[in-house]
């Protein structure tokens, strides 16, 4: 969370501020000064709900950390086109596949003439290749077009691969992690980036 940089947090005057207010809440008891010991929690409270909120943006600014887009209507309809399955997946699995492509939509940049189906495509493979390795930045990726039917990885651009253009046909989860088009992206492209 830190990455290295903790005096921006200002953790030595955060951490003795809260141990000396927790300190008094039972000195205040053992005094009969139930209102001060009150007040005194009331304000650990609420210093740690601003010292929290302060950290938290201090980590999302320190760690360049992308926000994910969120799917509207059009882009459910568009996925449920490219993969048909997608309404036979658990509700679980499909908050995971939508959140995930939202993700890689607001991390890898796209260079030439992309269709959004094609730009789609290219997200549905990927998350569906890297299902079950977890998150995995994607902020350096690019991906540029080479043609109607091709795009390369612009650290390697000799290298093309084709366009997905058909949409994936499976029954559930485990048929699609196993599509030839699923496992074909997963063993070239994802490779190489």
């Amino acid at each position: 969370m830190t990455n290295g940089l903790q005096n921006n947090y200002r953790f030595s005057f955060w951490l003795p501020l809260f141990a000396g207010l927790l300190i008094l809440i039972p000195v205040f008891i053992a005094l009969d000064l139930i209102n001060l010991a009150k007040c005194s929690g009331i304000i650990v409270l609420i210093l740690l709900l601003v010292a929290l909120r302060k950290w938290f943006t201090l980590a999302r600014i320190n760690n360049n950390r992308v926000e994910r887009i969120v799917l509207t209507t059009n882009d459910l309809y568009m996925l449920k086109q490219l993969l048909p399955a997608y309404n036979k997946l658990s509700n679980a699995d499909q908050r995971i596949l939508a959140d995930q492509l939202g993700l890689f939509l607001a991390e890898v940049q796209f260079k030439g003439n992309w269709s959004p189906s094609s730009i789609f495509s290219v997200g549905i493979l990927s998350v569906l290749a890297s299902w079950q390795e977890g998150y995995q930045n994607k902020q350096h990726w690019v991906f540029c077009t080479a043609d109607t039917a091709a795009f390369y990885i612009e650290k390697q651009p000799f290298q093309l691969f084709d366009l997905p253009s058909a949409p994936i046909n499976a029954v559930d989860l485990s048929t699609l992690l196993k599509h030839d088009a699923v496992l074909h992206f997963k063993n070239e492209v994802l490779a190489v980036v």
